[in-house]
């Protein structure tokens, strides 16, 4: 009777609950697994053919306009790097023609001393003023040589060539091809191949 009683007793006892923690982390994780629904994206529209000739013509464009801008760029340096050497070349154009006076009068002192008196001990002076003209006109021609200054038109009997030579006087010489080169008063003179002075010439014409 009594163990009945106290069973009795055990079963009436209150139950004592534990308390519960709230844990946010598991909180949050549940929150998340919650299944979400994206809104159906747009499919890309494709592009219209004629936008695309467009843009393929500005591609075009730009192209040949660089490939212009490199064409005229590559010109213009060709062009001035020609300046740069052509003003080297010539710089010394205007004083090589002031010094060609200075040859043509030492040429008319060497052609008016007779031949006879050139190597004749008889007038020793003027052998002595021929032999020192003779060698100032060599060294200032050598000296036109190393600045690229060359005399031409030295040769008779050439065809008179206009860019070449310049007509002082023409006559008709029998058995002479007319508008040949009859005689040659001043000779000319290139700079880098370029005509620093016209040859001073005398042209044969016919006969009439």
């Amino acid at each position: 009777m009594s163990l009945r009683f106290a069973a009795a007793r055990t079963s009436l006892r209150p139950t004592l609950m534990r308390p519960v923690q709230f844990n946010p982390l598991r909180a949050r994780f549940s929150t998340d697994a919650a299944p979400q629904t994206d809104a159906p994206k747009e499919a890309a529209k494709p592009m219209d053919e004629a936008v695309i000739a467009e843009k393929d013509k500005q591609i075009s464009d730009l192209q040949d306009l660089y490939r212009r801008s490199l064409a005229d760029m590559e010109n213009i340096r060709q062009r001035t790097k020609k300046e740069v050497e052509n003003a080297s070349s010539f710089a010394i154009t205007k004083f090589a023609k002031d010094l060609l006076d200075t040859a043509d009068v030492l040429e008319i002192a060497l052609k008016n001393v007779p031949q006879a008196e050139r190597t004749s001990d008889a007038n020793k002076s003027l052998k002595d003023f021929y032999s020192g003209v003779s060698m100032t006109h060599d060294n200032l021609i050598k000296t036109f040589k190393r600045a690229g200054v060359e005399p031409y038109g030295e040769t008779l009997g050439v065809k008179f060539d206009h860019n070449l030579h310049e007509a002082v006087f023409q006559a008709p010489v029998p058995g002479k091809e007319p508008g040949s080169v009859l005689e040659v008063l001043k000779p000319g003179y290139m700079i880098k191949g370029r005509v620093l002075r016209n040859a001073q010439v005398g042209v044969v014409t016919e006969s009439s």
